[in-house]
């Protein structure tokens, strides 16, 4: 192996993002829920820690910010006949007012999709999700489970063993059915949450080898459930074409009405199978019926943002799974967005990045974050991420219509913005994986980017009588130090040292503190 390959090799090995939660081994296949609890914030995910093995749930909390994350034991694990335990919710119990107790204050259920072989005497690893194309059936059966963990606050630790699941998640079995209203097949992606009185589930039954239809269901007991329906959409909503995936649910109340609205988080394929785009609708659920009043609106318009799960509360947050393979071979692959506080205005979702730059700040060595206002009435700004030898390795364009992400020389995508922009843009770096907001978190664009050298700066240029009116760069500790010159062990002691008898220069009195 020459130098050069081993050189571009620790560069990249450096890749995996420092903010971003990230399987601590294997592929992060999808976020499986999260839940606040004492003011932490658990996840749930999806992945498969090695290439013939079963997918299974991890488990991480980040206890100050929401991006210092702290990988715990996993929680789901597949077992006897099993395939694969595949992403559904997670719940809070005291959110049932009918349970909420000093008890329940901290209990969480998971509702979980386990896939079992249709031939008991089928080989298991050929039928694992990363063998099946995707969207497919295969020859399995779907299962919803629950399980139920009495404190969630209790899961913090990391046992020697990583291969079984935490002891102190019980599982409670298959979720019973009821679909004499409406006959279901294999149900999968379940979103469960309290809405108005009683327990709703949004999932997907599986029809046929490749389709699928969006179903409602209540329960007041979390076991016992009946089908209400598929879910009924008025033609307004102007829903994409083609299978759904991973429909969720929330409610907001519209900040500029006070009026409360239903949120449906519906993922859809484009038309070439390529790539995934999620979108909305807002409106009210009665029953199964969708009664639509802001159409269906493109959530992130990026490469690779899909499949969001939200967490319901006062302040209800979303996670999306990014599809940030490394460039070469590595032990990991995927993660899951920022953490995105939701607000609901004008029947618009709008995004906010919490605490980014505090993290970026404090814990992080590489990542960076750029906010801009911007007058882009005539002209445009570029702003560019540079690697260490100074090449652009994405672009980001505001020409006042438009916003446009640019990778590879060429791969770009883009959003519109609406006449009442207020142009104003965030940039966030992290790894392999960009992250930009406009306008206060009207439209975002979410994409991995090329990580052949580590991420080094931003730079941001005018041209055609653009303005940048203000703007801030935050960036890591390591870039940080790099800009101030301190890029050896040996150039930090020897600043270290300065400052430490600089300080005592003026304990002395020997030079003044100004």
């Amino acid at each position: 192996m020459s130098t050069n390959s081993v050189n571009t090799q620790a560069e990249n090995s450096t890749s995996r993002p420092e903010l971003h939660v990230t399987a601590e081994l294997g592929t992060l296949e999808a976020p499986a829920g999260a839940i606040v609890a004492d003011r932490d914030l658990h996840v749930f995910h999806q992945f498969r820690p090695r290439q013939g093995e079963g997918s299974r749930w991890a488990h991480q909390i980040a206890s100050d910010v929401p991006y210092d994350w702290d990988v715990c034991d996993d929680v789901l694990a597949p077992q006897g006949d099993e395939i694969d335990v595949l992403a559904g919710s997670s719940i809070k119990v005291s959110a049932d007012p009918n349970f909420a107790s000093a008890e329940t204050e901290n209990a969480v259920e998971l509702f979980f999709v386990t896939s079992t072989p249709l031939d008991p005497h089928s080989d298991k690893a050929q039928l694992q999700g990363n063998n099946i194309d995707h969207g497919s059936k295969g020859s399995r059966r779907f299962q919803i489970q629950r399980a139920h963990i009495p404190d969630v606050t209790e899961l913090h630790d990391v046992s020697d063993d990583p291969s079984p699941a935490d002891h102190r998640v019980e599982r409670l079995g298959p979720i019973d059915i009821d679909d004499s209203a409406h006959s279901v097949q294999d149900l999968v992606a379940p979103n469960v949450l309290w809405h108005e009185g009683s327990w709703l589930m949004i999932a997907l039954s599986l029809t046929g080898e490749t389709d699928a239809e969006v179903v409602v269901l209540r329960s007041t007991d979390r076991q016992s459930w009946k089908v209400l329906g598929a879910l009924e959409v008025s033609p307004e909503a102007e829903l994409p074409e083609g299978r759904p995936f991973a429909p969720r649910l929330v409610s907001l109340q519209d900040e500029a009405t006070g009026k409360d609205h239903d949120v449906l988080f519906v993922t859809y394929p484009n038309a070439d199978n390529s790539r995934e785009s999620t979108g909305y609708v807002v409106g009210k659920l009665d029953g199964a019926e969708f009664a639509v009043s802001t159409p269906y609106t493109v959530l992130d318009f990026g490469h690779d943002f899909t499949r969001p799960r939200v967490i319901s509360g006062d302040q209800p947050v979303m996670f999306g799974l990014v599809g940030a393979h490394p460039d070469f071979h590595e032990q990991w692959a995927n993660c899951l967005s920022s953490p995105r506080f939701l607000t609901l205005l004008n029947g618009h979702i709008f995004q906010d990045v919490v605490g980014a730059s505090r993290a970026v700040k404090g814990y992080s060595d590489r990542a960076l974050i750029w906010t801009g206002q911007l007058d882009c009435s005539q002209g445009s700004v570029n702003v560019d991420i540079l690697n260490k030898a100074g090449d652009r390795v994405t672009r980001i364009t505001h020409d006042g219509s438009t916003v446009t992400l640019t990778r590879n020389e060429g791969d770009s995508v883009s959003a519109q913005l609406s006449e009442s922009s207020s142009s104003t843009l965030t940039v966030f770096v992290d790894g392999p994986i960009c992250e930009v907001f406009v306008d206060g978190g009207a439209l975002s664009l979410t994409s991995a980017i090329p990580t052949d050298f580590k991420v080094d700066s931003l730079q941001a240029e005018v041209s055609g009588g653009a303005e940048i009116i203000n703007s801030m760069l935050t960036v890591g500790q390591e870039i940080m130090r790099s800009s101030a010159g301190l890029d050896s062990p040996e150039d930090q002691e020897r600043f270290i040292a300065e400052a430490i008898e600089a300080d005592r220069a003026v304990a002395r009195g020997e030079v003044s503190e100004d």
